[in-house]
């Protein structure tokens, strides 16, 4: 198996695993882009909008809601299913963004928010991009900041590591990037233009743990642990958790990139 197939297994299986927490965990987080990103791209009402990784559809939700025609990608099919049962009036669809099964100059914006760091093969998404914009059409993405202002990734990691090996794990070639140099000959290359990249700051709120602990524990498969396991890494995450709290529970501030160009 070659390592794009590899990495493309391994994302399918991990954020599959996920589809049934993801609204009320990482969605929570990931929600918190959209405004930025509907802004950038300057979506108006009756546009047509392709949400690349549209997870359980509550990216494609905030999209449609300014009455936008939103058609949702993803592809993990329990994704889809989650999506098509949340959101009935919203067209979803399982495909790969490598292969986007719509018809050239289709759509007048595509998002993709917190997913093209897990392409396997973004030069391959990029063009795809290209080809189904319509002309002048826009392209908007988000991905993470840098690692060190990933509060609640800071406070997990670290939990896991005492008491598991912590393995490399396959990761798509843009994970982890956050600078203009390295995205601006993936764009060029699929000659989208007028590339920006601009930092910006979040947080996730949340008035307990449970949801971090959810996300993560889905995310990284912990279900599958020890029980003694599972309760070390939990008291060490909560413990480190402790900084964040709040008098409405915890606020993790978090940051992400926002990249945007045209066709």
């Amino acid at each position: 198996m070659g390592n794009d197939d590899f990495i493309r297994n391994y994302e399918r299986e991990t954020w599959t695993r996920c589809s049934g927490s993801y609204l009320n965990t990482w969605g929570n987080l990931t929600n918190e882009m959209l405004p930025e990103l509907i802004k950038a791209a300057h979506i108006r009402s009756g546009e047509k909008v392709l949400d690349i990784g549209c997870g359980p559809g509550n990216s494609s939700k905030i999209l449609s809601d300014t009455g936008a025609e939103v058609t949702g990608i993803d592809f993990s099919q329990k994704m889809v299913d989650e999506a098509s049962a949340n959101y009935s009036d919203i067209s979803f669809h399982q495909a790969d963004a490598e292969n986007i099964p719509k018809p050239d100059n289709s759509f007048d914006v595509v998002v993709a928010n917190y997913v093209v760091h897990h392409f396997a093969d973004p030069d391959k998404v990029f063009s795809e991009i290209t080809r189904v914009l319509k002309p002048g059409g826009r392209f908007v993405f988000a991905v993470w900041g840098p690692r060190e202002e990933q509060s609640s990734v800071g406070a997990f990691f670290p939990a896991f590591s005492s008491h598991h090996e912590l393995s490399e794990l396959p990761h798509g070639p843009l994970f982890g990037i956050t600078d203009k140099e390295t995205f601006e000959p993936l764009f060029s290359g699929a000659n989208l233009k007028n590339f920006e990249l601009t930092h910006h700051k979040t947080v996730w709120n949340c008035s307990s743990l449970q949801p971090l602990i959810d996300g993560w524990w889905d995310w990284g498969n912990l279900h599958a642990f020890p029980q003694d396991k599972q309760d070390r890494i939990k008291a060490d995450f909560i413990n480190n958790c402790a900084p964040f709290s709040t008098e409405k529970g915890y606020s993790f501030p978090h940051s992400a990139i926002l990249g945007s160009a045209a066709k």
